[in-house]
């Protein structure tokens, strides 16, 4: 089993910061106020000449003394803080020096143990590959066994159900043929005695016509024999008739000379 040091705690032991005191005045306030605002340039005349004023009474004045025991009292705080910040800061890295050479030496007691473990690890997981790569073999086979299994069930229905449609088929080409060739040779008798049918209605009518075309033939020659035999008997009695007057006026002109 290999073992490592605790890491420390990161927390360090600082006490709070020294508040430090502000120094300032009233005077000072009014004198930033008024610069910083929009007040007359009389008003910050007036509060520049006062805090003039006030700067040299303050040097003047014990209160300066007073004002720079408290800076200083303030200031050595702060210094006393950050020196005992930094030697917290100080402990704390030879904590981690520490834990980072003791970490270091559990590293070389352990690499070998690590280095088995690593190399047993690596064992272990070429296992698995290899039994990861033989169940894919297998679930590959039976994937494609079931597959092969599927694509011969369906050749087969496809090949049945196509030889069903095709003998199905002939039977239908068959079929629409007699039916065809039925209704081509009943349509064949028909147009057959139609064409019969007409044929005589047509050779009985030109009979008909040629009898009546004769007859009538017949009948007007007849009527125009007779109108021409009349017409020429009248003709020659008109003739006859013309020539006996003709006579008789020669009679009678020669009678008068």
């Amino acid at each position: 089993m290999i073992n490592y040091p605790n890491l420390p705690n990161s927390t360090l032991e600082i006490s709070e910061q020294p508040e430090v005191k502000e120094i300032t005045n009233e005077l000072l306030k009014q004198l930033q106020s008024a610069l910083k605002s929009n007040a007359l340039f009389t008003d910050q005349i007036e509060l520049s000449l006062k805090g003039i004023v006030r700067i040299l009474e303050v040097l003047l004045s014990l209160d300066f003394f007073k004002n720079a025991n408290e800076i200083d009292s303030s200031l050595r705080n702060s210094i006393e803080w950050i020196n005992n910040a930094g030697e917290s800061l100080k402990a704390k890295m030879k904590e981690y020096e520490g834990f980072f050479s003791d970490f270091n030496t559990s590293m070389k007691a352990n690499e070998q143990e690590v280095t088995n473990t690593l190399n047993a690890n690596t064992e272990n997981i070429k296992s698995e590959i290899k039994k990861l790569e033989n169940q894919l073999i297998e679930t590959t086979t039976k994937l494609l066994t079931s597959y092969q299994i599927f694509l011969n069930q369906a050749r087969e229905s496809a090949t049945t159900q196509i030889s069903n449609n095709q003998t199905q088929a002939i039977t239908n080409i068959n079929e629409a043929k007699n039916n065809a060739n039925n209704e081509i040779n009943t349509n064949k008798t028909q147009s057959l005695e139609a064409i019969t049918q007409a044929k005589t209605n047509a050779n009985n009518e030109i009979n008909t016509n040629k009898t009546q075309s004769l007859e009538a033939i017949t009948q007007a020659k007849t009527n125009a024999n007779n109108e021409i035999t009349a017409n020429k008997t009248q003709a020659i009695t008109n003739i006859n008739e013309a020539k006996e007057n003709d006579h008789y006026q020669n009679i009678d002109f020669f009678e008068i000379e």
